[in-house]
């Protein structure tokens, strides 16, 4: 009996089955849905981006005017900042709504005034949600219980048939067979997969070709590690009630049980630094330390220039108090973002481990709905903060207004993305899923001789 034999016969068993079709239209049900649901999240988020946008042109004109009317102030063009959805967003908004994605650079505001929106609503059951249903959850939850599914009787229904021994006796090794039936099995169910899951991203306005190739990749390895696990089921499993039970108890460990074990335990080793707490904390002492600026500087009033400046000295104060204000506050600042790097790499080492989530991890990377994009993002709003606070500086050093040429000429914020859709963290995903993968069978090739005992 040829390979070809055994995955023809395969191929057209499964087709036979009107389960899958079954299957298969409950999975474009399910991915359109979150289709949907990605793409209408990224309308709405792109409608508030542009209506932010709308607000800050009509905030320059109005500054600019001030400018043009030489206000005895320094007046910067100043815009409030904004992180776009990613050209895949639509596949995983999942989290996306916990990040900040506005930012407010006021040169002379101090720290929490950059992301105020997300320090006012920091207990807010809505930035604690649990996510939205997106195609990201499609392929991590339910494409493994469809390919279980279709392949969990890989091999215990020809035993309990009765024509496991005519099938051995024919010209085959064992591991070949095994390995030719879940080749045959994965093509006719991991591949439609793979093509509804594309198309509707595609459809739902995933626009990037190599983010594509991506998400496309993505979907092969972890429907290979499924697979996999299939082959190990079939190989210990004699009944097909058995390999069911096996294979659903398999479902609920890696991709359920084992992620919330896990976070758990992180959470005993490594628990998170409480926001809430640190927002208290720092604005009890933000007060306490403008509270002892305000009488320092009734104490110790600015001595009046025989030459009035044209930029008040009530400006230079504000900025100084500011300045001096963000270096008493650095090192608490420091200790509860050390907190939380320690928790998240302990976090990024975990995922390794856990094929489930180093796939969420993929997608999310891959849809730019990652944490990494949005620490990017912060980074680079308090830069460009900085630049405008040194800017700013300048300008009170030299007691000169800003020109309109100059207001003009000021450059503009534009977010760098931090990496492509093959980025370090996705190939690092992807290369632990291919090593959990190969360790399976692994274990599948010393265990082959299991499916030769009837």
């Amino acid at each position: 009996m040829s390979g070809f034999a055994i995955a023809g016969y395969e191929v057209r068993r499964l087709l036979r089955d009107r389960a899958l079709l079954i299957l298969l239209t409950l999975l474009l049900g399910f991915s359109g849905y979150a289709g949907w649901n990605g793409d209408e999240w990224v309308q709405k988020r792109e409608a508030a981006i542009e209506l932010i946008n709308e607000e800050n042109q009509a905030a320059l004109k109005d500054r600019r005017q001030f400018v043009v009317d030489s206000y005895p102030s320094v007046i910067l063009p100043v815009t409030r900042l904004v992180l776009p959805p990613g050209a895949m967003a639509p596949l995983s908004v999942g989290q996306a709504d916990t990040y900040p994605f506005v930012a407010d650079p006021v040169p002379t505001a101090d720290y929490t005034y950059l992301f105020r929106r997300v320090w006012a609503d920091v207990g807010s059951p809505t930035v604690r949600a649990a996510g939205r249903f997106d195609l990201a959850l499609v392929i991590v939850f339910l494409l493994p219980l469809l390919i279980l599914a279709a392949t969990y009787d890989l091999w215990s229904r020809e035993r309990e048939r009765g024509v496991a021994a005519m099938v051995l006796s024919q010209p085959v090794t064992i591991g070949s067979l095994i390995a030719t039936k879940v080749l045959a099995r994965g093509m006719v169910v991991v591949l439609p997969s793979t093509i509804i899951i594309l198309g509707v991203a595609i459809w739902a306005g995933a626009r990037e070709p190599i983010g594509i190739a991506a998400l496309a990749l993505t979907i092969l390895a972890y429907g290979g590690f499924w697979l996999a696990v299939a082959t190990i089921i079939s190989l210990v499993a004699r009944r097909s009630t058995e390999a069911a039970i096996a294979a659903g108890a398999v479902w609920l460990l890696v991709v359920v049980m084992a992620p919330s074990l896990s976070l758990a335990a992180v959470d005993l080793i490594v628990p998170a630094p409480p926001e809430m707490r640190f927002s208290t904390d720092l604005k009890a002492r933000m007060n306490e330390i403008g509270t002892r600026q305000r009488h320092y500087r009734d104490a110790n009033p600015t001595p009046v220039r025989t030459q009035a400046p044209r930029i008040p000295d009530s400006l230079r104060n504000l900025y100084a108090d500011r300045v001096a204000l963000d270096r008493e506050l650095a090192p608490m600042i420091a200790a509860h973002q050390q907190a939380k790097d320690a928790r998240r790499h302990v976090l990024d080492t975990v995922r390794f481990f856990l094929p489930s989530v180093a796939v969420q991890d993929a997608l999310d990377r891959i849809a730019g709905s990652d944490a990494d994009r949005a620490l990017a993002f912060e980074t680079q709003a308090r830069a460009a903060q900085l630049e405008l606070r040194q800017l700013y500086k300048s300008y009170l050093d030299r007691d000169a207004l800003l020109t309109p040429t100059e207001y003009d000429n000021m450059p503009g914020f534009r977010f760098r993305e931090p990496g492509g859709a093959f980025q370090g963290g996705v190939l690092a995903d992807l290369a632990a899923l291919v090593i959990a993968t190969v360790l399976i069978l692994i274990a599948a090739h010393a265990l082959r001789g299991r499916a030769a005992m009837l």
